[in-house]
């Protein structure tokens, strides 16, 4: 199964927990609109040990995406422009 999410700060997430016949599940469910685009819902599953699993690869790929965006800022602020090259 391939799976391509893409969420923006306007997505409307929801969670609940529910038992079944086969056993415990924790499920996201969310609603996508934006600015030109249509309306789209979905939802994403499994046993709560693996919803835990993808949360906290889901925060350490947040957390990275922020080192990222410092180290990038950074670098341009510390580069050399070039009037301090020619000088």
């Amino acid at each position: 199964m391939n799976i391509n999410l893409h969420l923006t700060d306007d997505t409307q997430l929801r969670a609940h927990g529910f038992v079944a016949a086969s056993g415990l599940f924790a499920e996201v469910q969310w609603d996508l609109h934006g600015p030109g685009s249509r309306l789209s819902e979905g939802a994403l599953w499994g046993t709560p040990a693996m919803m835990r699993q993808l949360a906290a690869l889901a925060v350490q790929a947040a957390i990275q995406a922020e080192e990222e965006a410092c180290w990038q800022a950074r670098v341009t602020a510390t580069a050399p422009t070039e009037e301090a090259q020619v000088a």
